[in-house]
């Protein structure tokens, strides 16, 4: 008998405003990924979503601030996503109101998300997925600022990356599945070599015992290693966000088939944003 197993999918930024949001409106729901639905077909996809889905809360004092309107996480569940990462430094744009009306938008559509929560213990809980008979997680950290994001002891927010407990909490997650996915929000924006954060970060997973790492947030696509056991990618860049800056339209699609021994297979498809 064959080994049970799972394809998880993993891409990089998602934002449903702007130019996204224009074709998911006048095309239909699934038509931003209509060119990469082969890519995208797996028993689990999960993506980073930058931005909260909310009308409420003020804007956070930054240079850039995103948000969507909560009706659009339909278009997620439309482009196939079956859980959305919320470990970045855009999913609180717009406060903690923000972010609980992510949860609220996510939920109704049936869409669990991981790396945020109301408070730090919570955030960083892995989600547990079976599927196959296979128990699949995934666990999502950042390294992003502002610090005001991270969740504390009774604050909501975003699952921090502590380097000197990843390996700890990396362990813990892998006692309650199978396999273990790790997303990982940090890194270098533009810079196409992973920095000394992401390598220890990586490092610390591997030594946790994480089957892979998948990282976002440079938006350019960046190395992919093998550490012992772990597979690695760096950054696999955007996914359905826009960035001005060149470069930023080279994207990749992680794809991991997965058994309770670890990654059999890992495909990297390149991906062109525009």
């Amino acid at each position: 008998v064959a080994a049970a197993s799972v394809t998880v999918v993993l891409v990089g930024d998602i934002r449903l405003d702007g130019p996204v949001g224009r074709i998911a409106l006048e095309e239909g729901e699934a038509a931003p990924v209509a060119l990469v639905k082969d890519a995208l077909a797996g028993d689990i996809v999960l993506g980073n979503l930058e931005q909260p889905l909310t009308r409420r809360g003020a804007p956070a004092d930054k240079k850039f601030t995103f948000r969507a309107p909560p009706e659009r996480a339909s278009v997620l569940k439309a482009c196939g996503f079956t859980a959305l990462g919320l470990a970045n430094n855009h999913v609180m744009d717009f406060g903690p109101e923000g972010l609980e009306d992510t949860w609220k938008a996510l939920g109704a559509q049936g869409l669990p998300h991981l790396g945020s929560g109301p408070d730090a213990a919570a955030a960083r809980q892995p989600l547990v997925l079976e599927r196959n008979g296979l128990k699949v997680g995934l666990l999502a950290l950042t390294s992003t600022f502002p610090k005001e994001n991270w969740a504390g002891k009774a604050r909501p927010g975003v699952a921090f990356s502590d380097l000197a407990r990843v390996e700890g909490w990396v362990r813990e997650a892998k006692k309650a599945c199978d396999v273990l996915v790790v997303s990982f929000h940090g890194g270098t924006e533009l810079a196409t070599e992973p920095n000394e954060v992401q390598r220890a970060f990586a490092r610390a997973a591997a030594a946790g015992g994480a089957d892979a790492v998948v990282g976002h947030h440079p938006h350019v696509v960046q190395a992919a290693e093998v550490l012992g056991r772990t597979v690695v990618v760096h950054s696999v860049g955007n996914f359905l966000f826009e960035s001005p800056a060149a470069g930023t339209e080279k994207s990749l699609v992680a794809r991991l088939t997965l058994t309770k021994d670890g990654v059999s297979r890992a495909e990297l498809v390149p991906i062109d944003t525009e």
